[in-house]
């Protein structure tokens, strides 16, 4: 999985899952057309996925195979961070995006959005940290936390999460599950 920043996003995440990254994990989504957006840069231009990523030869082409390469597009997943004060302002609509895999919340991030930096424990973050789980999961998507080890996994499996980053040097590498 490659992490994409803002800037640049449908560059970056169309050349990484042409490198053969499988899937992607957006970072600094705010709106639900921030999701919208992402997905279509990295959906093929079908008529079915609606998506704007046209067949381009790339490592992840196998020969000339494009019913393949159509495949591993559709197949990607994309994941993205609810991390600022107006993505959780705007979660139902974007929880609602279609094509869109699991999300994950960062408590670190939301601090800094409101105005209080390093300050992820504090009842306003925790309680939209866990606004975001809450929510996901009664919208049927899966959300994804952060965790230092399995010892603080359990409030959150008893709450439905079954993803999982462990350690903050691994956390945009993959879902433990």
């Amino acid at each position: 999985m490659i992490k994409v920043e803002e800037q640049s996003r449908g560059y970056i995440a169309t050349r990484g899952i042409g490198c053969r990254h499988q899937n992607a994990l957006f970072a600094d989504i705010r709106t639900a057309d921030d999701v919208r957006e992402s997905v279509r840069f990295v959906r093929p231009e079908t008529p079915e996925a609606g998506g704007r990523h046209g067949a381009a030869s790339r490592r992840i082409n196998v020969g000339s195979n494009v019913v393949e390469w159509v495949k591993a597009m559709n197949d990607a997943v994309l994941a993205f961070m609810i991390e600022k004060k107006s993505a959780v302002d705007n979660l139902e609509e974007i929880l609602s995006v279609k094509g869109s895999i699991w999300y994950s919340s960062d408590p670190a991030n939301y601090s800094v959005s409101i105005g209080k930096p390093g300050q992820g424990s504090l009842p306003e973050v925790v309680e939209a940290h866990h606004k975001m789980i809450k929510m996901a999961i009664k919208m049927g998507v899966r959300p994804r936390v952060e965790i230092n080890g399995p010892e603080d996994a359990k409030p959150y499996l008893e709450m439905g999460v079954r993803d999982f980053a462990m350690g903050w040097d691994n956390q945009d590498c993959c879902p433990v599950v």
